[in-house]
């Protein structure tokens, strides 16, 4: 009985582990191309010179409301993160492969030792 209770957390552990894995980078991409595509849009609204001041900034608020205080460029922490979650995006593919990889084999590993 306590092998299979033990073999069952080991096995859930691994599930969890790699479920957040998988939800961590589903939501870095996810947030990545949505922080991308508004940032997009506000240039695309910048060059746009058939707004005036106003309807240009009014615009660009309505897509995204930046978070940087009077003193900051406009736009300049979201400009930051953005190339941030570029490069981790990136760079996520053989990193999280591999932590995929040993959380699976060292699962199979230890439910196999409690049964040895």
């Amino acid at each position: 009985m306590s092998e299979t209770i033990l073999t069952v957390i080991t096995i859930l552990g691994a599930v969890l582990t790699l479920g957040g894995l998988a939800f961590g980078a589903r939501r870095l991409r996810s947030e990545y191309k949505e922080l991308s595509q508004k940032l997009d849009e506000v240039t695309r609204i910048n060059f746009d010179q058939s707004l005036t001041s106003g309807e240009r900034n009014a615009q660009r608020h309505a897509i995204l409301v930046p978070s940087s205080t009077l003193g900051d460029v406009e736009y300049f922490r979201e400009w930051v993160r953005c190339s941030i979650l570029q490069q981790a995006a990136s760079n996520l593919g053989w990193p999280a492969a591999l932590t995929a990889l040993g959380v699976v084999l060292s699962t199979v590993a230890s439910a196999w030792g409690v049964w040895v």
